[in-house]
């Protein structure tokens, strides 16, 4: 692995950490349903914190500029992180605040149902994070749910010299194109999963990439949950499907899949060799409970990514 003196973090999450407790349930329960479980766990969570910790998984030196409040919770969330090598020092700690949590139904099958309670620190203020933070990354992954924050934050690394990277969920860009292009245009890496393709290209993978190309983003990974993932640029396109693996819990797998492929693209792997990477740490992570379990597991990224099946995908119409 090799690093700039000048940045010396490869991958920079910047968002949430989260604890994450989990109950199995007969059933997943829905509208005016009641579903009575047990509790399977506590473990840590958190979009941005999953990724930071798959981007270390797969060699990169990870950090996590996150906001959490001065409780019990949020020393969990960065005492977990940090003893998985996550550079958790550029987090804020809000004094009496309270760290945001979520609730994760989980039925026989390992799906998931998950509430999240937002309270009143989730990610830092846009303003908290300095520019001089931001150049000592070499790429920064803003968290997506709020796409002006996004943006702002992947232009100014963008303008510091960064890569960007970033993760599309379809409540964040259900009818906000223009917003979803804008970002696009700063980021080097989007990544969608099935319900943000639904939302953008009427759940077409291979138009979705298309579209955030055309916008300016240099490469697409749309994920497709048990049918693998695909990634496509302007001169290439893949598909990977990680081996057969019984399925504990969901819960994370697709931030795992991101984390490691931006670590291992960053490290300067091919896109291909990075879509296995990401997709056999979304195959470790399934297998367990909780988004972040895989990494005890003492399984190498490398020797389960030969696992993986890659096949070529279908080109971006007017691409060579």
């Amino acid at each position: 692995m090799t690093t700039s003196p000048a940045r010396p973090v490869d991958v920079l999450a910047v968002g949430d950490a989260s604890v994450d407790y989990f109950v199995r349930v007969p059933h997943i329960a829905g509208a005016d349903d009641k579903a009575i479980g047990r509790l399977a766990g506590v473990h840590g969570g958190g979009m941005s914190a999953n990724l930071a910790a798959a981007a270390g998984f797969a060699g990169a030196r990870a950090a996590l500029a996150t906001a959490v409040g001065s409780d019990e919770p949020g020393r969990q969330a960065l005492d977990r992180l940090a003893r998985h090598g996550v550079d958790v020092s550029p987090s804020i700690t809000v004094p009496g605040g309270h760290t945001w949590f979520c609730v994760i139904q989980l039925d026989a099958t390992g799906e998931k149902s998950l509430v999240g309670a937002v309270t009143e620190v989730k990610i830092p203020e846009v303003g908290q994070i300095s520019d001089d933070l931001l150049r000592t990354a070499r790429v920064v992954a803003p968290l997506a749910d709020d796409l002006g924050w996004a943006t702002d934050l992947a232009a100014r690394a963008r303008a510091g010299g960064a890569k960007v990277a970033v993760d599309l969920e379809p409540d964040a860009v259900a009818g906000r194109w223009d917003q979803v292009r804008a970002l696009a245009r700063h980021s080097d890496l989007v990544f969608c999963n099935q319900g943000a393709v639904q939302v953008l290209a009427d759940g077409d993978p291979v138009r979705c990439a298309e579209l955030l190309v055309s916008a300016g983003a240099t490469a697409v990974v749309t994920t497709g949950g048990r049918d693998g993932a695909s990634c496509y640029s302007r001169t290439e396109s893949w598909s990977a499907r990680g081996p057969e693996i019984e399925v504990v819990d969901t819960t994370g797998a697709g931030d795992a899949l991101a984390g490691a492929f931006t670590g291992y693209w960053i490290l300067g792997r091919s896109l291909a060799d990075s879509l296995r990477a990401g997709v056999a740490t979304a195959s470790l992570c399934v297998g367990h409970l909780g988004s972040r379990a895989y990494l005890d597991a003492g399984t190498g990224v490398e020797t389960f990514a030969r696992k993986v099946t890659l096949d070529p995908a279908p080109r971006l119409q007017g691409n060579p």
